[in-house]
């Protein structure tokens, strides 16, 4: 399992600078806009029994988002900041999954709130957790 934790880490470490990378070589035809910074919100959000669990709230500024899924079970997302269930979910992650959402792969970032919820079905221990990074422009 550790290696399987530290090979995503690498590969969100890599995806992040080249997105970084991108960002700053663009200039003002990039999008970027000027006097702005690029900021990060990393968290580690624990399984709260089999309640739902806030993962961002909605973020206009959102670069791009990272999901990990660092548990036994299956991990449920929403694209939604108020309904989640074993039927109502956008993707499903399996043990050691990365979510990666940015402009490059969707064409548009979703800015809303997230959520997200262990499927119970796939035996997920109460030790579960998920590791949410957030890309976005701050001042």
């Amino acid at each position: 399992m550790w290696n399987t934790l530290l090979n995503a880490l690498c590969e969100l470490t890599g995806k992040m600078d080249a997105l970084l990378d991108e960002l700053r070589s663009g200039g003002p035809s990039s999008g970027m806009p000027q006097g702005n910074r690029v900021g990060t919100s990393i968290s580690v959000v624990l399984k709260q029994g089999v309640n739902p669990i806030n993962l961002v709230n909605g973020n206009p500024q959102r670069l791009g988002i990272i999901v990990h899924n660092n548990s036994d079970g299956e991990f449920m997302v929403a694209l939604d900041s108020s309904r989640i269930d074993d039927r109502h979910y956008t993707f499903k992650l399996k043990p050691g999954e990365t979510l990666h959402m940015d402009e490059r792969q969707f064409k548009e970032i979703y800015k809303g709130g997230m959520m997200g919820l262990w499927d119970e079905a796939s035996g997920p221990l109460e030790t579960s957790k998920a590791l949410v990074t957030e890309l976005f422009w701050s001042q």
